[in-house]
Protein backbone atom coordinates (compact mmCIF):
# COMPACT_ATOMS: atom_id res chain seq x y z
CA UNK A 1 0.00 0.00 0.00
CA UNK A 2 1.44 3.31 -0.79
CA UNK A 3 1.64 6.42 1.02
CA UNK A 4 -1.37 8.15 -1.10
CA UNK A 5 -3.82 5.06 -0.29
CA UNK A 6 -2.69 4.86 3.43
CA UNK A 7 -3.44 8.47 3.84
CA UNK A 8 -6.69 8.04 1.90
CA UNK A 9 -7.94 5.20 4.30
CA UNK A 10 -7.05 7.20 7.37
CA UNK A 11 -7.97 10.20 6.60
CA UNK A 12 -11.81 8.78 6.31
CA UNK A 13 -13.78 9.85 9.70
CA UNK A 14 -14.94 6.94 10.86
CA UNK A 15 -11.13 5.29 10.43
CA UNK A 16 -9.78 8.51 12.68
CA UNK A 17 -12.80 8.27 14.94
CA UNK A 18 -12.23 4.39 15.83
CA UNK A 19 -7.93 4.96 16.21
CA UNK A 20 -9.22 8.07 18.54
CA UNK A 21 -11.23 6.53 20.35
CA UNK A 22 -9.32 3.34 21.44
CA UNK A 23 -6.07 6.21 22.48
CA UNK A 24 -8.29 7.27 24.58
CA UNK A 25 -9.93 4.42 25.91
CA UNK A 26 -6.27 2.75 26.16
CA UNK A 27 -4.34 5.76 27.59
CA UNK A 28 -7.34 5.90 30.59
CA UNK A 29 -6.58 2.59 31.29
CA UNK A 30 -2.52 3.29 31.56
CA UNK A 31 -2.89 6.46 33.46
CA UNK A 32 -5.39 4.37 36.15
CA UNK A 33 -3.09 1.51 36.54
CA UNK A 34 0.35 3.31 36.18
CA UNK A 35 -1.35 5.53 39.90
CA UNK A 36 -1.43 1.70 41.37
CA UNK A 37 1.26 -0.37 42.90
CA UNK A 38 1.51 -3.48 41.34
CA UNK A 39 1.63 -5.19 44.30
CA UNK A 40 -0.47 -6.23 47.48
CA UNK A 41 1.86 -6.08 50.58
CA UNK A 42 0.76 -7.98 53.33
CA UNK A 43 2.55 -9.00 57.14
CA UNK A 44 1.94 -12.22 58.40
CA UNK A 45 2.97 -13.52 61.94
CA UNK A 46 4.44 -16.65 61.67
CA UNK A 47 5.48 -17.11 65.29
CA UNK A 48 5.99 -15.87 69.07
CA UNK A 49 9.57 -15.93 70.80
CA UNK A 50 9.37 -15.17 74.77
CA UNK A 51 12.08 -15.65 77.44
CA UNK A 52 12.11 -14.90 81.23
CA UNK A 53 14.17 -14.09 84.09
CA UNK A 54 13.44 -14.58 87.69
CA UNK A 55 15.50 -14.11 91.00
CA UNK A 56 13.77 -15.59 93.87
CA UNK A 57 15.05 -15.17 96.94
CA UNK A 58 14.74 -16.75 100.15
CA UNK A 59 16.48 -15.34 103.82
CA UNK A 60 17.81 -17.70 106.77
CA UNK A 61 17.76 -15.69 109.97
CA UNK A 62 18.96 -15.45 113.48
CA UNK A 63 16.90 -17.38 116.09
CA UNK A 64 13.53 -15.03 116.46
CA UNK A 65 10.03 -16.02 117.79
CA UNK A 66 8.88 -14.13 115.09
CA UNK A 67 9.60 -15.39 111.15
CA UNK A 68 11.06 -18.94 112.31
CA UNK A 69 14.55 -20.08 110.68
CA UNK A 70 13.65 -19.63 106.72
CA UNK A 71 11.28 -17.01 105.11
CA UNK A 72 10.37 -15.58 101.92
CA UNK A 73 9.65 -11.84 101.91
CA UNK A 74 9.30 -8.42 99.88
CA UNK A 75 11.14 -6.64 102.83
CA UNK A 76 13.40 -8.10 105.17
CA UNK A 77 15.02 -6.91 108.87
CA UNK A 78 18.40 -6.17 108.54
CA UNK A 79 19.51 -7.44 111.90
CA UNK A 80 17.77 -10.88 110.96
CA UNK A 81 19.32 -12.19 107.99
CA UNK A 82 21.70 -14.24 108.49
CA UNK A 83 22.07 -15.39 105.02
CA UNK A 84 20.29 -15.40 101.22
CA UNK A 85 19.69 -18.32 99.13
CA UNK A 86 19.04 -17.06 95.70
CA UNK A 87 17.84 -19.28 92.84
CA UNK A 88 18.15 -17.74 89.46
CA UNK A 89 15.77 -19.18 86.96
CA UNK A 90 15.63 -18.58 83.12
CA UNK A 91 13.67 -20.32 80.56
CA UNK A 92 12.87 -19.28 76.77
CA UNK A 93 9.51 -20.44 74.63
CA UNK A 94 9.87 -21.92 72.16
CA UNK A 95 13.25 -23.62 73.82
CA UNK A 96 16.65 -22.18 72.28
CA UNK A 97 18.40 -25.18 70.53
CA UNK A 98 21.63 -24.09 71.27
CA UNK A 99 22.98 -21.44 73.92
CA UNK A 100 24.77 -20.49 77.16
CA UNK A 101 24.74 -18.30 80.63
CA UNK A 102 26.66 -16.51 82.76
CA UNK A 103 25.74 -15.56 86.23
CA UNK A 104 27.62 -13.51 88.08
CA UNK A 105 27.02 -11.86 91.88
CA UNK A 106 29.18 -9.05 92.58
CA UNK A 107 30.06 -6.00 95.58
CA UNK A 108 30.77 -2.79 94.60
CA UNK A 109 32.43 -0.27 97.42
CA UNK A 110 31.70 3.24 96.11
CA UNK A 111 31.59 6.85 97.00
CA UNK A 112 29.02 9.92 95.32
CA UNK A 113 31.01 12.73 93.80
CA UNK A 114 28.39 15.47 93.23
CA UNK A 115 25.79 13.53 90.86
CA UNK A 116 27.97 10.83 90.00
CA UNK A 117 29.40 7.66 91.28
CA UNK A 118 33.37 6.44 92.04
CA UNK A 119 33.28 3.12 92.60
CA UNK A 120 36.49 2.33 94.72
CA UNK A 121 36.50 -1.77 94.85
CA UNK A 122 34.87 -4.21 93.03
CA UNK A 123 34.76 -7.81 94.56
CA UNK A 124 33.17 -10.57 92.52
CA UNK A 125 31.46 -13.08 95.01
CA UNK A 126 29.66 -15.87 92.66
CA UNK A 127 30.32 -16.64 89.03
CA UNK A 128 28.86 -19.30 86.58
CA UNK A 129 28.82 -20.20 83.70
CA UNK A 130 26.87 -22.63 81.84
CA UNK A 131 25.12 -23.92 78.75
CA UNK A 132 21.30 -24.16 78.38
CA UNK A 133 19.32 -27.12 78.63
CA UNK A 134 16.12 -27.48 76.67
CA UNK A 135 16.38 -23.73 76.90
CA UNK A 136 16.70 -23.25 80.30
CA UNK A 137 18.56 -23.17 83.22
CA UNK A 138 18.79 -22.67 86.98
CA UNK A 139 21.65 -21.57 89.07
CA UNK A 140 21.53 -21.30 93.18
CA UNK A 141 24.09 -19.11 95.10
CA UNK A 142 24.27 -18.67 98.96
CA UNK A 143 24.78 -14.93 100.09
CA UNK A 144 26.34 -14.75 103.90
CA UNK A 145 25.73 -11.38 104.83
CA UNK A 146 27.19 -11.90 107.98
CA UNK A 147 30.77 -12.35 106.04
CA UNK A 148 29.68 -9.94 103.56
CA UNK A 149 29.20 -7.07 106.45
CA UNK A 150 32.25 -8.47 107.80
CA UNK A 151 34.40 -7.84 104.61
CA UNK A 152 32.86 -4.29 103.85
CA UNK A 153 33.88 -2.80 107.22
CA UNK A 154 37.16 -4.29 106.77
CA UNK A 155 37.02 -2.68 103.01
CA UNK A 156 35.80 0.75 104.65
CA UNK A 157 38.76 0.53 107.16
CA UNK A 158 41.52 -0.39 104.94
CA UNK A 159 40.23 2.82 102.39
CA UNK A 160 39.80 5.08 105.35
CA UNK A 161 36.52 6.18 103.60
CA UNK A 162 33.53 7.09 106.11
CA UNK A 163 31.01 7.65 103.15
CA UNK A 164 32.03 4.22 101.70
CA UNK A 165 28.49 2.78 100.02
CA UNK A 166 27.99 -0.62 99.05
CA UNK A 167 25.72 -2.47 96.81
CA UNK A 168 25.71 -6.17 95.48
CA UNK A 169 24.52 -7.22 91.85
CA UNK A 170 22.83 -10.26 90.40
CA UNK A 171 23.70 -9.98 86.43
CA UNK A 172 22.63 -12.75 84.00
CA UNK A 173 23.14 -13.02 80.35
CA UNK A 174 22.18 -15.70 78.28
CA UNK A 175 22.93 -16.06 74.48
CA UNK A 176 21.27 -18.98 71.95
CA UNK A 177 20.19 -19.91 68.79
CA UNK A 178 17.10 -21.45 68.40
CA UNK A 179 13.68 -21.44 65.35
CA UNK A 180 10.11 -20.15 65.55
CA UNK A 181 8.05 -20.86 62.56
CA UNK A 182 10.64 -22.04 60.48
CA UNK A 183 13.13 -18.68 61.05
CA UNK A 184 16.22 -19.21 62.95
CA UNK A 185 16.93 -16.61 65.51
CA UNK A 186 19.92 -15.57 67.64
CA UNK A 187 18.36 -14.29 70.83
CA UNK A 188 20.56 -12.35 73.56
CA UNK A 189 19.11 -11.36 77.09
CA UNK A 190 20.43 -9.72 79.98
CA UNK A 191 19.20 -9.32 83.49
CA UNK A 192 20.29 -7.20 86.40
CA UNK A 193 18.87 -7.42 90.23
CA UNK A 194 20.47 -5.09 92.98
CA UNK A 195 20.12 -6.08 96.58
CA UNK A 196 19.51 -2.88 98.16
CA UNK A 197 20.36 -2.20 102.04
CA UNK A 198 18.26 0.42 103.67
CA UNK A 199 20.21 1.95 106.82
CA UNK A 200 17.18 4.04 107.40
CA UNK A 201 14.53 1.81 107.59
CA UNK A 202 17.23 -1.26 108.70
CA UNK A 203 15.77 -3.50 105.67
CA UNK A 204 16.88 -5.62 102.53
CA UNK A 205 15.09 -5.64 99.55
CA UNK A 206 15.76 -7.08 95.92
CA UNK A 207 14.78 -4.80 92.83
CA UNK A 208 13.65 -5.98 89.42
CA UNK A 209 13.67 -9.59 90.43
CA UNK A 210 11.40 -10.42 87.34
CA UNK A 211 12.43 -9.72 83.59
CA UNK A 212 9.87 -10.80 80.45
CA UNK A 213 10.50 -9.72 77.06
CA UNK A 214 8.81 -11.10 74.36
CA UNK A 215 8.78 -10.72 70.38
CA UNK A 216 6.49 -11.33 67.33
CA UNK A 217 8.04 -12.33 64.19
CA UNK A 218 6.36 -11.13 61.06
CA UNK A 219 7.07 -12.06 57.49
CA UNK A 220 6.11 -9.67 54.48
CA UNK A 221 4.45 -11.24 52.14
CA UNK A 222 3.75 -9.45 48.11
CA UNK A 223 1.43 -10.95 46.19
CA UNK A 224 0.53 -9.22 42.45
CA UNK A 225 -2.93 -7.35 42.35
CA UNK A 226 -5.17 -8.83 39.17
CA UNK A 227 -6.75 -5.77 36.51
CA UNK A 228 -8.98 -6.15 33.84
CA UNK A 229 -9.23 -3.98 30.72
CA UNK A 230 -12.02 -4.41 28.37
CA UNK A 231 -12.70 -7.76 29.87
CA UNK A 232 -9.62 -9.40 29.27
CA UNK A 233 -7.81 -10.12 32.88
CA UNK A 234 -4.13 -10.73 34.21
CA UNK A 235 -1.46 -9.09 37.11
CA UNK A 236 -1.46 -5.85 37.28
CA UNK A 237 2.12 -5.31 36.03
CA UNK A 238 0.90 -6.92 32.53
CA UNK A 239 -1.66 -4.93 32.49
CA UNK A 240 -0.33 -1.24 33.02
CA UNK A 241 2.66 -2.44 30.03
CA UNK A 242 -0.23 -3.70 27.79
CA UNK A 243 -2.19 -0.67 27.95
CA UNK A 244 0.22 1.50 27.56
CA UNK A 245 1.84 -0.03 24.30
CA UNK A 246 -1.68 -0.74 22.80
CA UNK A 247 -2.56 3.32 23.53
CA UNK A 248 1.14 4.24 21.58
CA UNK A 249 -0.07 1.89 18.87
CA UNK A 250 -3.75 3.63 18.10
CA UNK A 251 -1.51 7.07 18.29
CA UNK A 252 0.77 5.92 15.72
CA UNK A 253 -1.85 6.20 12.75
CA UNK A 254 -3.16 9.48 14.25
CA UNK A 255 0.20 11.31 14.28
CA UNK A 256 0.90 9.16 10.75
CA UNK A 257 -2.06 11.23 9.34
CA UNK A 258 -1.23 14.79 10.36
CA UNK A 259 2.57 13.56 8.97
CA UNK A 260 1.25 12.79 5.84
CA UNK A 261 -1.60 15.33 5.17
CA UNK A 262 0.86 18.21 6.60
CA UNK A 263 1.11 20.80 3.62
CA UNK A 264 4.16 20.62 2.06
CA UNK A 265 6.87 22.90 2.51
CA UNK A 266 7.07 25.96 -0.30
CA UNK A 267 10.58 26.07 -1.23
CA UNK A 268 9.79 29.28 -3.29
CA UNK A 269 8.36 30.93 -0.47
CA UNK A 270 11.24 33.73 -0.10
CA UNK A 271 10.56 34.76 -3.89
CA UNK A 272 6.73 34.48 -4.20
CA UNK A 273 5.95 38.01 -3.88
CA UNK A 274 7.86 38.85 -6.61
CA UNK A 275 5.49 36.63 -9.05
CA UNK A 276 3.17 37.51 -11.85
CA UNK A 277 1.23 35.21 -13.40
CA UNK A 278 1.67 34.80 -17.34
CA UNK A 279 3.77 32.64 -19.72
CA UNK A 280 6.73 34.51 -21.81
CA UNK A 281 6.27 35.35 -25.38
CA UNK A 282 9.05 33.75 -27.89
CA UNK A 283 12.56 33.17 -26.46
CA UNK A 284 16.06 32.44 -28.25
CA UNK A 285 17.33 30.31 -25.61
CA UNK A 286 15.91 28.28 -22.48
CA UNK A 287 18.01 27.15 -19.39
CA UNK A 288 16.84 25.13 -17.17
CA UNK A 289 17.25 25.48 -13.53
CA UNK A 290 17.55 22.58 -11.57
CA UNK A 291 16.31 23.69 -7.78
CA UNK A 292 14.43 26.29 -6.24
CA UNK A 293 17.71 27.21 -4.83
CA UNK A 294 18.73 28.01 -8.66
CA UNK A 295 15.70 29.79 -9.44
CA UNK A 296 16.78 32.31 -6.35
CA UNK A 297 20.09 33.38 -7.07
CA UNK A 298 18.90 34.11 -10.77
CA UNK A 299 16.43 36.35 -9.80
CA UNK A 300 18.96 38.01 -7.25
CA UNK A 301 21.69 38.40 -10.08
CA UNK A 302 19.06 39.33 -12.67
CA UNK A 303 16.48 41.37 -10.69
CA UNK A 304 13.68 41.07 -13.19
CA UNK A 305 10.26 39.65 -12.11
CA UNK A 306 9.64 35.77 -12.56
CA UNK A 307 6.72 34.37 -14.55
CA UNK A 308 4.48 31.67 -13.31
CA UNK A 309 2.41 29.53 -15.79
CA UNK A 310 1.19 25.92 -16.50
CA UNK A 311 2.22 23.92 -19.43
CA UNK A 312 0.87 20.87 -19.32
CA UNK A 313 1.74 18.89 -15.66
CA UNK A 314 4.35 21.14 -14.74
CA UNK A 315 4.63 24.20 -12.87
CA UNK A 316 7.36 26.51 -14.90
CA UNK A 317 9.07 29.88 -12.69
CA UNK A 318 10.81 31.80 -15.65
CA UNK A 319 12.75 34.62 -15.74
CA UNK A 320 13.43 36.36 -19.04
CA UNK A 321 16.00 38.37 -19.91
CA UNK A 322 17.76 39.48 -23.18
CA UNK A 323 15.82 36.67 -24.80
CA UNK A 324 16.79 33.87 -22.68
CA UNK A 325 14.66 32.07 -20.06
CA UNK A 326 15.99 31.09 -17.13
CA UNK A 327 13.46 28.06 -16.15
CA UNK A 328 12.60 25.83 -12.87
CA UNK A 329 9.76 23.17 -13.63
CA UNK A 330 8.53 21.33 -11.07
CA UNK A 331 5.59 18.86 -11.44
CA UNK A 332 1.75 19.98 -10.43
CA UNK A 333 0.39 18.41 -7.28
CA UNK A 334 -1.78 15.60 -7.57
CA UNK A 335 -4.93 17.11 -6.37
CA UNK A 336 -4.20 19.94 -9.24
CA UNK A 337 -3.75 16.76 -11.76
CA UNK A 338 -7.03 15.22 -10.70
CA UNK A 339 -8.78 18.72 -11.11
CA UNK A 340 -7.03 19.22 -14.47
Amino acid sequence: MNKKSVAKFIGRKEVLGVFLILFMVFAFYSVKLMSASPYVVTTQRVGTYSEEGTLKHEAYLEPNDLYGYRVTMDEYPIPLVDRFLLIYDYRSSPPLKEGSYHILVKAEYYVNKGSDEVVLWEEVLFDERGNLTGGAFTSEYVLDMKDFSNTSNRITSELGVRRLKNRITIEATVTGTGTVGDRKITESFDHSVELIRDPTAELYYFTDTSKVEKRALTETLRTEKEASVLGFSGNLGTAQTASTVLAALMLIPLLGYVYISRKPKDELAGIREYMVKGAPGTVEKVVTLKTPKDLETTFELIDRPILHYREGDEEVYAIIDDGVSYEYRKPLPEKEKEAS
